[in-house]
């Protein structure tokens, strides 16, 4: 039986049976027949969701929370909250893994609140948090990245993986100086909902101001996520990331670093932008003035591969997601009641931050597994970016091959794998005759690197 039929069953009783005005949903009083049941029915359902496996079968759950919120004491929950899983249909596809972390960070919390509005008292409204994206292999089985997945129950698969995580999840924070400093995702102040509500008549006041909190221009907080469950941590293969560094000043790079030993193989061209009278690049005299180099050593193997962690994950990033309860106190003097017909619909518009910078470029990356995995690839913006995952990789990036030891390499560079790369391009105006042959001689660069005499780098890394 879907919410939607069981709210309305619920709706349909609350009006006919309510001893009190059937134009107002209230709360429940404490202590009376009703309060009793609905306070069992969530003890039930908080038992059977702790019982519930990470990969188990959600339907029997679900049914639980439909036939509580056809309950008369939870009659404003399922008014007040819209997103899943308080509201949700048959074709929404949510994991046991989701349900329980939202259901711990706050959604009983909110459930439990509903019993508390009818008390005597001052009293707090709780926002409960997003339902969180999951990756894991029961739940994503055609996901790109199905091959790294760990399960559910992931035990030890990744669990290397969990300092890098903890890491980005603090990067990701808006309060991070590096994200303030980029001053992304401005949006405009959030509103004042008590003053939303004050225009609104006498009824309609609580249904104005509990929409105010919960819309995205309320003050929920937000931020960006990494989905729930762990990939196994890229621990061998190469990393190759070819692109422009730099602007006025750059180089064209193709490098190979090798996840397993950090063996790092490094292919520049280096030059100024040479501008015209009008201001436009003059790319002859650009290249005229090019620079290139090889240069091989050794990076911090994990840092590589966290970096290759990262390149992989930062698509899956979700922004504005609030990922903690937030309680707030009703205001004095405002009337715990939702009106049976009419409501709040909210409205306005959403102020942002779009754009770029001459100072940004595109990088691709491409990370070839070892044994016979398909490769992984993507491009991300350099050296900053308005996707927190992205930016998060720049950082990564530079940290990376800021200790870089140039030393004879510990393998052989296996060249043929760079045939399966490409460059990700320049903007016509830095690079107007493009830089395909700027790259492919990179390519041909690395391919006639000779070691000097008394280096034997390893047998072929691929």
């Amino acid at each position: 039986m879907s919410v939607s039929f069981l709210v309305s069953v619920g709706v349909g009783w609350l009006l006919a049976g309510a001893p009190a005005r059937v134009d107002r949903i209230v709360p429940c009083t404490p202590d009376t027949p009703d309060w009793i049941a609905a306070r069992d029915a969530l003890s039930a359902l908080d038992q059977q969701l702790e019982a519930l496996p990470d990969d188990g079968d959600v339907a029997p759950v679900r049914t639980a929370m439909a036939s509580l919120l056809g309950l008369r004491c939870f009659a404003i929950a399922r008014q007040e909250e819209t997103r899943p899983p308080v509201a949700w249909d048959d074709e929404t596809d949510v994991s046991a893994l989701a349900l329980k972390v939202w259901w711990r960070v706050g959604g009983e919390d909110f459930f439990a609140s509903h019993l508390e509005l009818g008390a005597p008292g001052r009293h707090n409204i709780v926002i409960p948090p997003d339902l969180r994206e999951v990756l894991t292999r029961e739940h994503s089985p055609k996901h790109r990245l199905a091959d790294l997945l760990c399960p559910a129950n992931a035990g030890a698969c990744g669990v290397e993986t969990e300092p890098w995580l903890l890491r980005a999840e603090r990067v990701f924070q808006s309060e991070n100086p590096r994200r303030s400093g980029l001053s992304r995702d401005k949006l405009t102040p959030p509103l004042d909902c008590m003053a939303v509500a004050q225009k609104k008549p006498s009824r309609l006041r609580y249904v104005a101001w509990r929409g105010c909190l919960g819309g995205i221009q309320g003050p929920r907080t937000f931020q960006s996520v990494l989905p729930l469950g762990r990939i196994r941590a890229p621990m061998d293969g190469w990393l190759v990331v070819r692109g422009r560094r730099g602007h006025y000043s750059f180089c064209d790079q193709l490098d190979a670093y090798h996840l397993g030993t950090g063996t790092a193989y490094r292919s520049s061209s280096c030059s100024k932008l040479v501008l015209k009278s009008r201001g436009d690049v003059d790319g002859a005299a650009t290249d005229a003035t090019r620079q290139g180099e090889v240069k091989v050593g050794r990076l911090a193997a994990d840092r590589l591969r966290e970096l290759t962690w990262m390149l992989l994950l930062a698509p899956e990033v979700r922004d504005n997601v609030q990922v903690a309860t937030q309680h707030v106190p009703v205001p004095k003097g405002l009337s715990i009641e939702w009106p049976t017909k009419g409501g709040w619909t909210e409205g306005g518009v959403l102020g942002g931050a779009v754009g770029g910078d001459s100072g940004q470029t595109v990088l691709s990356w491409t990370w070839f597994p070892q044994g016979n995995m398909e490769p992984f690839s993507g491009t991300w913006t350099f050296p900053w970016s308005w996707a927190v995952g992205e930016d998060h990789a720049d950082i990564l990036l530079e940290e990376a091959e800021s200790a870089f030891v140039e030393e004879c390499p510990a393998l052989a560079l296996p060249s043929r794998l760079l045939d399966f790369t490409r460059e990700p391009g320049v903007n016509h105006l830095d690079a107007p005759s493009g830089v395909a042959g700027v790259q492919d001689a990179r390519v041909e660069a690395l391919r006639s690197w000779r070691p000097s005499p008394g280096c034997a780098p390893g047998k072929d890394g691929g």
